[in-house]
């Protein structure tokens, strides 16, 4: 009996010691002021290695952080050869370089005039977001325009993995002769040459950048090797993958795997618009996650499926719950933190009042493999202006700090960037040391720079 006692006693201590208590610590990054800032589709890079964090807003703005617990941002404006248009990507690879990507507008003329949208670019910093490459350019195909672009770095290797969207020519409505298509290309030398960009997509779209235009493409690399890339459209999911790390060959075929009810370009009410393209990840034992959004009459949801065979068979379409008293939850980012159980993050709007548009950003968490979710509202319900440009996405990023996160709120028209840390309260109070440390360095950096 004592020794079963005692056995129960330890249990329980073991338990209690395994609780792990977590906070938010949200605060605004950034607001609008054009032409440079228009404080929206923000993106989130943290260092797996330290306490940097860097984001990035549209059009070409910075903000990074030495130790994001201090709230000590800095901000500065990208500049290129190649011109920044805007669709910010960041990422960090695992030897301390952190990537900017975004589109191109060399010519520096207006929307939609002379080479904007020539390529992608890809910017790098060895100084955690202090100074930048001026870049290169991928997928570089004139006439043709490239957009949409997403990013995976092998941990092992630093080998870049790009997939964007390829149009005939953007906007155009002629379907007959304007088409879509995924394209993809990879950088062996962390960014400076890339490999000639192939086609992935047999099946093409239109290029009117709605429904029936093939976008979506972020790529994700699978710790046993190659990458897969998934994207979305006619309210399909289509998934392909190389076995041979992307350098050259491919499925012949895409696979169509799920259905996407109302496809990825949704309406919502007091939106222009919103999107809800795929966003795939792979955790440490090789499942690849995957969350989207769908859309049905006067509702949305969030939905997440995986595969433990490297995409060749997928579960049961699992939905989030919505947080209480949302009828659309909408515009969803996804990211695995593989740092800490491979416990699964989204963060997407909710929005209760469809007569006067009240929307408030939630943070979701599960740390079940995604049969239960929690959710967290962030910062304040705000009300949109449909006629205000509010951006196709926000950020999400898993780092030694806990779960960065990035997104648009809108006040008046009015957009603001919010950052947020979902992190945990133990760990951090051992950091008490390394957060004087770390201050204190970007102090004497500063005093240095004056």
């Amino acid at each position: 009996m004592k020794n079963l006692l005692a056995l129960a006693l330890l249990l329980a201590s073991t338990a209690l010691s395994a609780q792990k208590t977590f906070a938010y610590k949200v605060e605004v990054l950034s607001t609008q002021n054009r032409p440079h800032e228009w404080a929206c589709e923000p993106s989130v890079a943290a260092d797996p290695n330290s306490f940097h964090v860097v984001a990035g807003s549209v059009l070409d703005q910075v903000h990074a952080n030495d130790f994001p617990l201090a709230s000590d941002w800095t901000h500065s404006t990208l500049t290129s050869t190649y011109g920044v248009y805007g669709d910010p990507i960041l990422q960090y690879d695992n030897a301390g370089r952190v990537y900017f990507l975004h589109l191109a507008n060399p010519s520096g003329k207006a929307h939609q005039e002379g080479d904007w949208l020539d390529r992608i670019v890809i910017q790098w910093s060895d100084d955690h977001g202090k100074s930048w490459s001026d870049g290169s350019g991928i997928g570089f195909n004139p006439p043709k325009d490239q957009d949409k672009e997403g990013i995976s770095v092998d941990p092992n290797t630093n080998t870049l993995h790009v997939s964007w969207t390829e149009f005939d020519k953007y906007g155009e409505a002629d379907r007959s002769q304007y088409r879509s298509r995924i394209r993809y290309s990879q950088s062996e030398d962390r960014g400076v040459t890339w490999s000639p960009a192939v086609t992935i997509s047999a099946h093409e779209g239109d290029c009117i950048d709605d429904d029936e235009t093939t976008e979506g493409a972020v790529p994700a690399v699978d710790p046993l090797g190659g990458v897969s890339v998934i994207w979305s459209v006619n309210d399909t999911l289509w998934f392909n993958r190389s076995d041979d790390d992307g350098a050259a060959t491919w499925f012949a075929h895409e696979v169509a795997f799920a259905s996407q009810r109302g496809g990825w370009a949704h309406e919502i009410p007091g939106f222009g618009r919103a999107n809800g393209m795929p966003v795939s990840m792979y955790d440490q034992s090789g499942r690849l996650h995957l969350v989207f959004g769908e859309q049905d009459g006067d509702s949305t949801w969030v939905a997440y499926q995986y595969s433990d065979n490297r995409g060749r068979y997928w579960s049961r379409k699992h939905i989030l719950p919505r947080p209480e008293g949302v009828v659309h939850h909408f515009m969803p980012w996804f990211t695995v933190d593989t740092a800490r159980g491979n416990a699964l993050h989204v963060i997407a709007y909710g929005q209760q009042d469809t007569v006067n548009w009240t929307t408030q950003a939630y943070h979701s968490v599960s740390t079940d493999g995604g049969e239960t979710w929690q959710h967290h509202a962030l910062a304040e319900a705000f009300t949109p202006t449909p006629a205000s440009f509010f951006g196709d996405y926000n950020g999400l990023s898993a780092g030694i700090m806990g779960v960065h996160m990035v997104w648009t709120q809108q006040v008046d028209g009015v957009n603001s960037v919010y950052s947020g840390l979902y992190h945990e309260v133990e760990r951090t109070r051992n950091f008490t040391s390394d957060e004087k440390s770390v201050s204190n360095e970007a102090k004497k950096r500063k005093k240095s720079q004056r």
